[in-house]
C-alpha cells in the first residue's frame, strides 16, 4: 500500500489519520449504546463512549487552525479565516439534520413514544422542543443550554460542533494573546488552565445535581476551552522548535511513547471522571511528538486509505447517529448492525467526495469577495482542520 507524505516527514496526513481513529472510537460507542453493536464492556469503558476522543478532537483542531492560520490571520485579518470555517463545517451540519429529519419524521407519524423518549428524551411539549432544539442546532447553539430536550433531539453530536463554533469565534483573539505570551511560558500558561478546568469541574460536580453538571461537565463549551488552547500553545511552540533548524525527530518519538503510555493507562485506570480530564494534555503531547518526527514513524497512519477516511471523519462524525437511528427502525440490532456501521463509514467518504469538498470550494468562491486572498481554495491543511 502507498502512503502519502509532506515536507514534514508526512505529519499533516498523520493527523488527519487519527482524527478517524478517534471518530471511530465515537461511532463503536454510539452503535453500541442504541443497541446495533455488542461490544465488550471492557472497550466502552477504555474509550469511555467515546468522550475522550472529542477532547482529541478540540486539541487538535486548535493545533491545526494555527498551523494552517496563523500567518495568514496575522497579516490578513480574520474574515479569510471565518469564511473558511463557515464553508468548513456548515454544508455537513445541514445534511446531517436532513437525515435527522427523517428520524424525526418517523417518531412523530409512527407515534413512537419510548423511542422518542429514549432518543430525544422527549415526553411532553413534543413540537416545541423539536422547534427550539431545532433552532439551536442550526445557530449552533446546542451546546450552550444544559436541557435534554434541546441538546438531545434531531442530531446529539451536533454539541461539539456547537463548542467549535465558540472556539472559532475566540480563535483570532487567544491567538494573539498567546503569540504575546513568551513561548518559554507557554507550559506554565496551560497547566494553570489545567488547573482552572479541574476546579470549574469539580465546582460543577459538587454545586449541582447530576442531571445538570453531568451535561456542563460533558458538554459546555467553557468546560472545554482549555483543550482548544492547549492545542493552539503546542503548535506556537512546534513553530519555535522548527525555526531552530535542528533535528528533533528522537524528541517527537519519545513525546509519541509517553504520550501513548500515559493514555492507555489513564484510560484502562480511570482515576478520575471524566477520563478526558488527564487525558487532554497528553493528546497534546501526542501531536506535538507527531509533527517532530522527520520521518513516517507509525506507518499506518500516512496509508492513503487511512488518511481519505480521516478527511470523511467530520462527515463520519455528524452522520453516524442518524443513519443508526434509520438503521434500528429498518430492523437492524447487534446481529447485523456491523453492516449498518460499515454502510456510514463508506457513505461520509462518498458524501466527502462528492458533497462536503464541492461544496466548501463553492462557497469559498462565493464568499471570496468578503475575504479575498491569493492562496489556493483548498489545502491539506485546511481539510485536516
Amino acid at each position: 500500500m502507498s502512503t502519502t507524505t509532506s515536507k514534514s516527514g508526512g505529519v499533516l496526513p498523520a493527523l488527519t489519520s487519527i482524527r478517524f481513529l478517534a471518530a471511530l472510537t465515537v461511532v463503536l460507542s454510539h452503535f453500541t449504546e442504541l443497541g446495533l453493536l455488542n461490544l465488550p464492556k471492557w472497550f466502552f469503558n477504555f474509550v469511555d463512549g467515546g468522550r475522550p476522543a472529542v477532547s482529541l478532537f478540540f486539541v487538535l483542531s486548535g493545533f491545526i487552525l494555527t498551523y494552517t492560520y496563523r500567518k495568514a490571520i496575522g497579516t490578513e485579518g480574520p474574515a479569510r479565516f471565518y469564511v473558511a470555517r463557515f464553508a468548513r463545517i456548515y454544508p455537513v451540519v445541514l445534511l446531517s439534520l436532513g437525515l435527522s429529519g427523517l428520524v424525526t419524521a418517523y417518531l412523530l407519524n409512527g407515534g413512537d413514544s419510548s423511542l422518542m423518549l429514549e432518543w430525544y428524551a422527549l415526553k411532553s411539549s413534543v413540537y416545541i422542543s423539536l422547534a427550539v432544539s431545532l433552532i439551536c442546532q442550526l445557530l449552533l447553539l446546542n451546546a450552550w443550554f444544559p436541557f435534554a430536550a434541546i441538546n438531545q433531539p434531531w442530531n446529539g453530536p451536533s454539541w461539539s460542533i456547537s463548542c467549535e463554533a465558540f472556539f472559532y469565534a475566540l480563535f483570532p483573539l487567544l491567538l494573539r494573546r498567546l503569540e504575546a505570551v513568551r513561548v518559554r511560558t507557554l507550559f506554565f500558561v496551560c497547566a494553570g488552565l489545567w488547573i482552572l478546568q479541574g476546579l470549574w469541574i469539580v465546582f460543577l460536580q459538587h454545586a449541582l445535581p447530576a442531571s445538570r453538571h453531568g451535561f456542563l461537565v460533558a458538554e459546555f463549551p467553557v468546560t472545554h476551552l482549555f483543550e482548544f488552547i492547549v492545542g493552539i500553545c503546542a503548535a506556537i511552540k512546534f513553530d519555535e522548535l522548527r525555526s531552530r533548524g535542528t533535528s528533533l525527530h528522537a524528541h517527537g518519538v519519545a513525546l509519541i511513547s509517553v504520550a501513548l503510555v500515559a493514555i492507555v493507562v489513564l484510560a484502562t485506570w480511570r482515576p478520575v471522571t471524566p477520563a478526558y480530564y488527564l487525558e487532554s494534555p497528553f493528546f497534546a503531547a501526542l501531536i506535538l511528538g507527531l509533527v517532530l518526527l522527520e520521518r513516517p514513524v507509525i506507518g499506518l497512519l500516512n496509508q492513503r486509505w487511512l488518511v481519505r477516511l480521516g478527511e470523511a471523519s467530520y462527515c463520519l462524525y455528524l452522520i453516524h447517529v442518524p443513519l443508526a437511528h434509520l438503521a434500528f427502525i429498518a430492523g437492524f440490532r447487534q446481529s447485523n448492525g456491523w453492516i449498518a456501521m460499515l454502510f456510514a463509514i463508506c457513505l461520509s467518504v462518498v458524501i466527502f467526495q462528492y458533497f462536503e469538498e464541492p461544496m466548501r470550494r463553492r462557497i469559498r468562491a462565493r464568499l471570496s469577495t468578503i475575504a479575498p486572498s491569493s492562496r489556493p481554495a483548498a489545502t491539506l491543511h485546511d481539510r485536516a482542520a
